[in-house]
Parts: structure tokens; C-alpha cells; sequence
């Protein structure tokens, strides 16, 4: 199958944006992947934190016990700054934004690709005779 000189560009572009789609599409299976792993990890270590700190030692006195209550608030501190994501990691993480994202991409590949179909077509009809023939 000979592919005619004016489809090749459009082809290209549609299968470059085809690509992309593709990578990006498992780009955000994975990250939403890790992203759940990754909470479950933190919150489990952050369990596990709380109740050593929290276990009195024998000789406990009111150093301990202000080491403690720095260490909750050091965990409070935390967790707020964890709770302010900023804007951009929102939209980026925003499920309607990937998706929409996804749909645009595939859009656009598309038309790459119809255009490229098209534009293999030899044209029919009585006017489409090659003038050097």
C-alpha cells in the first residue's frame, strides 16, 4: 500500500497525538494508582508514629510529656499543609480535567486522521482528471 505525499504530514500528526493520548491515558491510571498506595503508606506510618509517641515510659515526667505535645502539634502542622493543595495540583488531579483532556486529544487525532484518509483518496469525478495526461 503506497501512502500519497500529501497524507503523509497529517498521518504523522495523528498518530504522534494518537500516541500521546495513549501514554497519557496510562500516565493517569498509574498515578492514580500511586497515589492511593502512597496515602495508605503515610497514613500507616503515621498510625504507627502516634502510638510510640504515645506510649508512656516508665519514668515518664513533664519532659516527655512536652516532647509529646510537640510532637502533636508538629503532626497537626502537617497534616494542614498536606489538607492546602495548591490550585494546579487540583485541576490537574480533577477527574473531569483528565478526561475532557483525554476527549480533546483523541479529537484532534482524529481529525489528523480523517484528513489524512482524505487526503490519500485519489479524487473522483469528472473534474478530478490530471491535467498532464
Amino acid at each position: 500500500m503506497r501512502i500519497h505525499p500529501e497524507a503523509m504530514p497529517p498521518l504523522l500528526r495523528g498518530l504522534g497525538t494518537a500516541l500521546i493520548l495513549l501514554v497519557s491515558a496510562a500516565v493517569i491510571v498509574a498515578e492514580r494508582g500511586a497515589q492511593r498506595d502512597a496515602a495508605a503508606r503515610a497514613a500507616a506510618v503515621e498510625v504507627a508514629r502516634i502510638a510510640e509517641a504515645a506510649q508512656p515510659s516508665p519514668g515518664a515526667d513533664r519532659a516527655d510529656r512536652a516532647d509529646l505535645a510537640a510532637l502533636v502539634d508538629e503532626l497537626r502542622l502537617l497534616r494542614l499543609q498536606l489538607a492546602r493543595d495548591e490550585l494546579s495540583d487540583e485541576v490537574f488531579e480533577n477527574a473531569w480535567f483528565q478526561v475532557l483532556g483525554l476527549f480533546g486529544t483523541g479529537l484532534i487525532a482524529a481529525s489528523f486522521l480523517l484528513e489524512a484518509r482524505r487526503k490519500a483518496r485519489p479524487p473522483t469525478g469528472a473534474g478530478s482528471a490530471d491535467p498532464g495526461t
